[in-house]
């Protein structure tokens, strides 16, 4: 379970590890959708709230109700139909990683999946080291630029059947998290570790 949701998801990768990598110093349910719209990609097709939906149903995060700082057995909507609630009762959801959380977190952290990328792909080391290395500069690299450069590489060319195109490189190395876009390709944090390595 710990790696299957963003496994058959792909596309959920960033948004969960944006609110993973919050939801360890912020536990309350409305502070951390907060924290993680400031946070938020455009590019995101879920809320926060959304995104915390799914962690907890999937049992990524545990979420507790409290009602007057107590326990309360029951969700927020339960609440709201239970008499014995006072009208101005303070109702809160805190929110914790559980044990699959964590771990569904560290499988996923860009420095290692950036490394088990060069691991499982070490013929073209050489490639993705050079297509980081362009992109780790004040103006980031154009697609353009990373074409050109990638073209360079015996590794890359060959026959029609054999060609392994620069959108390959490219990609492979914004999915494990070596490079972003945001109108040029740039090095992440986990890119310039790479380079250091």
């Amino acid at each position: 379970m710990t790696t299957d949701l963003i496994k058959h998801n792909p596309l959920l990768k960033k948004p969960v590890m944006t609110v993973l990598a919050l939801a360890e110093d912020v536990t309350d349910r409305a502070a951390l959708e907060t924290a993680a719209a400031a946070a938020w990609d455009p590019s995101f097709s879920q809320t926060p709230g959304a995104i915390i939906d799914v962690l907890v149903r999937g049992g990524y995060m545990a979420a507790c109700s409290f009602v007057n700082g107590e326990p309360y057995e029951g969700t927020l909507e339960d609440m709201q139909l239970d008499e014995s609630v006072p009208d101005d009762a303070v109702a809160e959801v805190r929110l914790s990683l559980t044990d699959e959380g964590r771990a569904l977190r560290t499988a996923y952290e860009p420095e290692r999946t950036v490394a088990e990328l060069l691991e499982s792909r070490p013929q073209y080391d050489e490639v993705f080291r050079s297509v980081v290395s362009s992109c780790d500069t004040e103006a980031g690299a154009t697609l353009p630029a990373l074409e050109a450069l990638i073209a360079t590489f015996p590794v890359t060319g060959g026959t029609e059947k054999t060609k392994v195109y620069p959108q390959y490189f490219i990609d492979a190395l914004e999915t494990a998290g070596a490079i972003t876009w945001d109108g040029a390709w740039r090095t992440t944090a986990a890119g310039r570790s790479l380079l250091a390595s």
